[in-house]
């Protein structure tokens, strides 16, 4: 859908514009998904999970592991759970080859974002997106950290611009939100003022 040229490092361009959490992403045995994710997973996707782990964009788009970490009881809250439900909401509108979908990430108005896998090289999916509201799918000639770089950026002019409550882009860890709402802190609450 876009023509502008991918970033050559997307990761590098994404932590200048979005710190990553102090304590570090989620820990994940890569070896230990094989039989469950025989496709395997792009580099930067691997990379993203370490730096920065299961988390929300904005209080907006939730980045999803491949296994539970943060909420152990909700296998949904997971690759596979987005998955599934893209797989389903595929077949529903019947989208090209639903079984090429892969989830990775959902947004407040259940929008579900996937990589296309039409390649035995993770590196070289692209990105698909179900609008829910739109009813509609979305595609874009690039991958997941682009995608999250362009997102941060708000250089998705076709997307979300309007819905983002907050200036800039922040994103926290699952782990840090879920500690912050038993303490009874909202964790997208504004940050204070440069000096105040």
């Amino acid at each position: 859908m876009s023509n502008q040229a991918p970033t050559p490092d997307p990761l590098q361009s994404l932590r200048l514009l979005v710190s990553a959490p102090l304590s570090g992403g989620t820990q994940v045995d890569w070896q230990d998904l094989v039989a469950e994710y025989p496709h395997g997973f792009p580099d930067d996707y691997r990379t993203f999970m370490r730096d920065y782990g299961e988390g929300e964009f904005n209080n907006h788009l939730m980045v999803f592991p491949p296994v539970p970490d943060v909420y152990p009881h909700d296998p949904d809250s997971t690759v596979r759970g987005v998955t599934a439900e893209a797989r389903y909401q595929a077949e529903e509108d019947e989208y090209d080859q639903p079984d090429l979908l892969v989830g990775w990430a959902m947004t407040v108005d259940s929008d579900l974002l996937c990589w296309r896998t039409t390649s035995s090289d993770p590196n070289e999916w692209t990105t698909v997106i179900w609008r829910r509201q739109w009813l509609e799918w979305m595609a874009f000639d690039f991958g997941m950290a682009e995608f999250l770089r362009r997102f941060a950026a708000r250089d998705l002019p076709e997307l979300w611009t309007f819905d983002l409550p907050h200036e800039g882009c922040r994103f926290l860890h699952a782990g840090d939100i879920k500690r912050l709402r038993l303490e009874g802190i909202d964790p997208w609450r504004p940050e204070p003022a440069a000096g105040s």
